[in-house]
């Protein structure tokens, strides 16, 4: 959406200079005009902001609960106001590229230069307080993360348009270019031009933001947007560096130290239910992940590997309670959730069955073995539960299959879910079922489970009556020898405590 309104004013701006050099005339019209467009548009993303925060409307909106849903009205003004939002900054990113391309194309005209960039300045500054006190107002009216970031044809809005914003903005480069430029500013002459009462308004909003709570909100931002975009945590980057930094990796490109022979050989232990812990090194993302162990996902198998819960006299007086007759768990599955288990029963583009139910940044997706235990260093748990709880928490996990990713990283919802939020949502005890526990802790003032506090809770828990799980596998990367070992317990429990960058600790002999 933006880049079609980008485009478009792209054509409809008047573009009436030639790339050689122009007359200083010319030049001087060039920036005249740009100051006006700027000027204005500043006015109008001003007084929208002054209406998101001041406005009756969006004072009621304040007063409702966070759980309560807003009228339908209340929506379009809250999506009308977005959209005049993205407008405005369509109109100042046009105005920024134009005067770079005329910057570039007049190096040597120094008369000039302190015009330029005077302009230039503005509207990065207009743009910049304008983000940040937007997402700061939205802040406080309930379910705007949903409504923001849902798709509206009409207005021009793409779906998770708003996260997309906040991970944009809120932004530790994004600073650090705002920085870049007062640094700059200081040995040009902005003070002359009729921008410069409107910079400095900028200027002194901006610094009081980040004095303030410009680091905490850039610091949650990083931990809601992540996983495909990302640094997931205290490690926030410019947008286009942190999408390279988050799905590339900085060595090894895609080879991981866990073989295909090695998968093979951990196929043959495997049961549907057992959880994966895993570690892939030379992501930059493992940074700002909580411990050693980053991600968790849930081995479901296929219909074969099923087959001892078929068997089990427990499951099947179960399942016939449940109203499937026969006492077929697959049936029961089948019939609880027809979409999710007829797409379990699919393969990936390599052709590879799926067997693994994990959240990524995609959702919650069925992926192959032999793409999710392809990995640097694997430990699979299984649960010390009885078959029928088992079999009620692979029925569980099969209804958050295709939900989206939790960016929020918020375990008090299920409308969306992390890697380890699914495990936790499939054992966790209810009243129909015994289950695991989890130990809990807050991450960014929130109260998340973490994949290697689920090992550490393990290893500590090992040989002891509070022991939940039994260790079934455990391949220990070696980036110094470029191979993944099978190993035990005791070299299990050293992992909660390495450090996040491991690979640089090691020796040939670890």
């Amino acid at each position: 959406m933006v880049t079609k309104i980008f485009i478009t004013l792209l054509i409809i701006f008047p573009f009436i200079y030639k790339a050689n050099a122009a007359s200083l005339e010319e030049e001087k019209s060039f920036i005249e005009y740009y100051t006006k467009e700027t000027f204005q548009t500043r006015s109008d993303v001003n007084k929208l902001n002054t209406f998101v925060a001041q406005s009756e409307i969006f004072k009621t909106m304040r007063q409702k609960a966070r759980v309560s849903s807003l009228t339908n009205d209340e929506r379009q003004i809250l999506r009308e106001s977005w959209a005049k939002l993205i407008q405005s900054h369509v109109t100042l990113n046009v105005i920024i590229s134009k005067i770079n391309e005329r910057i570039n194309e007049n190096k040597d005209n120094a008369l000039i230069s302190d015009e330029y960039f005077t302009v230039l300045y503005a509207a990065y500054m207009s743009e910049y307080r304008s983000s940040i006190e937007f997402i700061r107002s939205m802040r406080t009216v309930p379910t705007t993360d949903k409504v923001l970031n849902e798709a509206d044809q009409e207005l021009g809005i793409d779906s998770r348009s708003f996260a997309d914003f906040k991970l944009e903005y809120l932004n530790l480069a994004k600073f650090t270019q705002y920085s870049g430029y007062k640094i700059q500013a200081m040995t040009k002459k902005v003070e002359t031009s009729e921008l410069a009462a409107g910079i400095a308004e900028d200027e002194s909003n901006i610094s009081k933001f980040h004095h303030y709570k410009g680091t905490l909100y850039t610091l949650k931002n990083a931990g809601r947007i992540t996983a495909h975009l990302l640094f997931k945590a205290y490690f926030p980057i410019q947008k286009n560096i942190s999408e390279w930094m988050g799905d590339e990796r900085v060595a090894r490109g895609n080879e991981f130290l866990i073989n295909q022979n090695q998968i093979k050989t951990i196929h043959q232990k495997l049961k549907s239910g057992d959880v994966f812990i895993e570690r892939r090194e030379w992501y930059l993302s493992n940074i700002g992940l909580p411990g050693f162990w980053p991600h968790a996902a849930l081995y479901l198998g296929r219909p074969e590997e099923r087959s001892y819960l078929e068997e089990d006299e427990s499951v099947q007086e179960w399942v016939k309670s449940e109203g499937i007759e026969s006492g077929s768990f697959e049936e029961l599955l089948a019939n609880k959730h027809p979409q999710a288990y007829k797409e379990s029963l699919g393969s990936d583009d390599s052709h590879h069955e799926y067997r693994v139910l994990e959240a990524m940044s995609e959702g919650v997706v069925y992926t192959s073995l032999e793409h999710s235990a392809n990995a640097d260093s694997l430990a699979v748990l299984r649960p010390r539960l009885a078959n029928l709880d088992i079999a009620k928490g692979i029925l569980t996990s099969l209804k958050y299959q295709g939900r989206p990713y939790d960016f929020n990283f918020d375990f008090r919802t299920d409308s969306t879910v992390v890697c380890s939020e699914l495990i936790y949502y499939t054992y966790q005890p209810t009243k129909d079922k015994n289950g695991l526990y989890f130990p809990v802790t807050e991450t960014l003032g929130r109260p998340v489970v973490t994949p290697n506090n689920i090992v550490k809770d393990f290893v500590e828990s090992y040989g002891t009556d509070k022991q939940q799980y039994d260790l079934i596998v455990f391949l220990d990367g070696n980036d110094k020898k470029k191979e993944a070992v099978f190993s035990g317990i005791d070299m299990l429990k050293t992992t909660p405590g390495r450090p996040k960058w491991f690979i640089f600790t090691q020796n040939k002999k670890h």
